[in-house]
C-alpha cells in the first residue's frame, strides 16, 4: 500500500519529464528515416538537402518540405575537381511536414527517373537543427521555388 502512494508534485514532475523527454522517442517512420538520412548522409556530405524553410527537426510547428538528394559516392563533396564536373544523384527522397506530421512523399532511385536531373549547384554548407536541438552542418539550400520544381518533376513521375 505504501509503495503505491505518490505525492501530486512527484506525479506532475514525472509526467512533465516523460512528456519533455519522450516527445521524439516515439517518432513516426518517415521522421525517423529523415533524421537518419540527414545524420548519415547529409552531415557527411553524401547528400544535398533542399528545403522550403530552414531545416529544424526539433520543431513540428512549422510546415516544411525537404528533398534529400543522395550523391554517388565518387561524386560526394570534393569529388568534382576544382568545383567543376557533374554530381550524379542516386536517390531522391522527399519528406513533408504538415500539421505536425511527417510523411515521405517521394522515394526514387531508378536511373531512368533520375536521368538528366541536375542537383542545385548553389548548395552550400548550412546549419541543420537536429531533433535533440543540437546543430550540424550539411550541404544544402533553402529554395521554395526549387522545391516546387522538384515537386512537379518527381510527384508527377511518382503517380
Amino acid at each position: 500500500m505504501l509503495g503505491k502512494m505518490v505525492s501530486p508534485s512527484v506525479k506532475r514532475f514525472k509526467e512533465k519529464k516523460f512528456n519533455r523527454d519522450s516527445r521524439f522517442s516515439i517518432m513516426d517512420d518517415a521522421f525517423r528515416e529523415l533524421v537518419e538520412l540527414i545524420k548519415q548522409k547529409a552531415v557527411s556530405r553524401l547528400a544535398l538537402l533542399v528545403g522550403v524553410r530552414d531545416i529544424r527537426l526539433d520543431s513540428k510547428q512549422d510546415q516544411n518540405r525537404i528533398y534529400v538528394l543522395e550523391l554517388a559516392v565518387s561524386n560526394a563533396a570534393g569529388g568534382r575537381g576544382g568545383g567543376f564536373g557533374q554530381r550524379n544523384i542516386t536517390r531522391v527522397s522527399c519528406f513533408s511536414l504538415v500539421d505536425g506530421e511527417w510523411s515521405k512523399v517521394v522515394d526514387i532511385s531508378d536511373e531512368a527517373s533520375l536521368d538528366g536531373f541536375d542537383p542545385p549547384y548553389h548548395a552550400t554548407a548550412m546549419p541543420i537543427t537536429l531533433e535533440d536541438g543540437s546543430e550540424a552542418m550539411a550541404a544544402g539550400v533553402v529554395d521554395p521555388m526549387l522545391v516546387s520544381e522538384y515537386d512537379e518533376r518527381f510527384t508527377a513521375s511518382n503517380s
